[in-house]
């Protein structure tokens, strides 16, 4: 009897061949549409929910993970401990005291030196 062709593992192919179709759009026109989807998306690093990016180029969409994006610089105590106390007051002062907040965390350019000059284009 003749042994049975097997592979230990299995072997994903790098090329992938898809045809554009359509789905509707919001007044049923047709719209181009590629879906990508299989096992082989998660095998190459492209789990549910990652943030892709796709690089459209002449013939070629290139498509990538995207980077995460950088996490903001904590708040200043000072800011934070003033977010926390303004939960207490009324509307018209929480606006106050944010429009307080965005005036200090917002970068401001310096006031000119006395007997500066500053040019500006006409």
């Amino acid at each position: 009897m003749a042994e049975a062709h097997t592979k230990p593992g299995s072997h994903t192919p790098t090329t992938r061949s898809y045809t554009v179709g359509y789905v509707s759009d919001a007044k049923y026109r047709p719209v181009p549409a590629v879906i990508l989807k299989g096992h082989w998306l998660a095998e190459a690093g492209l789990a549910t929910g990652t943030p892709l990016e796709v690089k459209v180029l002449e013939g070629c969409l290139i498509v990538t993970i995207r980077a995460p994006e950088p996490e903001p610089p904590a708040e200043p105590e000072v800011v934070a401990q003033l977010r926390s106390a303004c939960k207490k007051l009324s509307a018209r002062r929480q606006r106050q005291i944010a429009e307080f907040i965005t005036a200090l965390s917002t970068p401001q350019k310096r006031p000119p030196r006395n007997g500066e000059v500053a040019w500006r284009a006409l």
